[in-house]
C-alpha cells in the first residue's frame, strides 16, 4: 500500500461524497490533509474524524465558483501547513438537462468549478514546485462522460472532457520538472447528493442498463486513487483512469 508520510495534500470538494473520503484515505496512509470546501460545519467534522484516528487535517473554506478563492486557498494552506505535494482538483458541479435547454449561467457555473479551479489550482501548485525544485502530483476528478457522453449532460461531460485535455497537456508540460498529472475517471458512485435518484423509477431504469446493475461506492476508488498519488508510480503520468466496472460501454 501506498506510504504518504511527509506529504500533503489539498483536497477539493471534501465536505462530502468522494472528496470526504479522499481525505479519509490520504490521511490513513500518512498524509497531511488539507481540506476545502464550502460547508465548514462538514470539514469540522471531517477533521475531527482524521484526528480520532491520529491523523492530521485542517480545515480551509472555500468556493469553487468564486475566480478569486484559488490564490486565497493556496496563500492559506502554504502558511498554515506548507506547500501541498499533492493536489486532488475534485470539486465538481453537475447541471443537468437537455443541451438546448442549459442557461449561460449553468455553462458558466460549471466550467468555473469544473475546469477553472483545478487549472488554477494545478498552475499555482506547478509554479511552487518548478520553483523549488521540489516534485509534486496532481490528480484530476474527471469522469468516464469525459470519453463517452449521454443524453442530459452535456455541459457537464463538456466541462469534464476539458479537464482530462488539461491533464494530458499539463504533464506534457510539466513532467521534465518532476510534476505528474493524472485524471481519475469515475462511473456512476453512489453519495448522497445521487443517492435518491437510484431509487427512482428512472434511475431503476438507469441500473438495468449498466453491465452488473449496480453502481459503486465511494471506497471503489481508494486503490486508483492510492496508486495514482503513489510516489512509486513516478512513471505514471498523463493517465486518465476509468474506474467504473465497464459502466461507459452501456450508456
Amino acid at each position: 500500500m501506498a506510504d504518504l508520510r511527509g506529504h500533503l495534500a489539498l483536497v477539493t470538494g471534501a465536505s462530502s461524497g468522494l472528496g470526504h473520503r479522499f481525505v479519509q484515505v490520504l490521511a490513513a496512509h500518512g498524509a497531511k490533509v488539507a481540506v476545502a470546501a464550502r460547508r465548514a460545519d462538514r470539514l469540522s467534522a471531517l477533521v475531527e474524524a482524521v484526528e480520532a484516528k491520529n491523523g492530521v487535517a485542517r480545515a480551509f473554506a472555500f468556493d469553487a465558483r468564486d475566480g478569486a478563492a484559488p490564490d486565497a486557498l493556496m496563500e492559506e494552506v502554504a502558511e498554515a501547513m506548507g506547500v501541498p505535494t499533492l493536489l486532488i482538483n475534485n470539486a465538481g458541479i453537475h447541471r443537468p438537462g437537455k443541451a438546448h435547454r442549459n442557461t449561460a449561467e449553468d455553462f458558466d457555473d460549471t466550467m468555473a468549478v469544473n475546469l477553472r479551479t483545478p487549472w488554477r489550482l494545478s498552475q499555482l501548485c506547478a509554479e511552487r514546485w518548478i520553483a523549488a525544485g521540489t516534485q509534486g502530483a496532481i490528480v484530476n476528478v474527471a469522469s468516464m462522460l469525459a470519453f463517452r457522453v449521454g443524453a442530459g449532460v452535456s455541459t457537464y461531460a463538456t466541462s469534464k472532457a476539458a479537464l482530462q485535455h488539461m491533464t494530458a497537456s499539463h504533464a506534457l508540460e510539466w513532467a521534465r520538472h518532476g510534476v505528474r498529472v493524472n485524471a481519475l475517471c469515475p462511473g456512476y458512485i453512489r453519495t448522497e447528493i445521487n443517492e435518491a435518484f437510484w431509487e427512482t423509477e428512472q434511475g431503476q431504469a438507469e441500473l438495468k442498463r449498466l453491465p452488473r446493475r449496480r453502481v459503486g461506492d465511494p471506497e471503489a476508488l481508494d486503490t486508483a486513487l492510492l496508486f495514482l498519488t503513489d510516489p512509486r508510480s513516478h512513471f505514471v503520468n498523463g493517465a486518465s483512469i476509468v474506474v467504473d466496472d465497464a459502466q461507459s460501454w452501456a450508456i
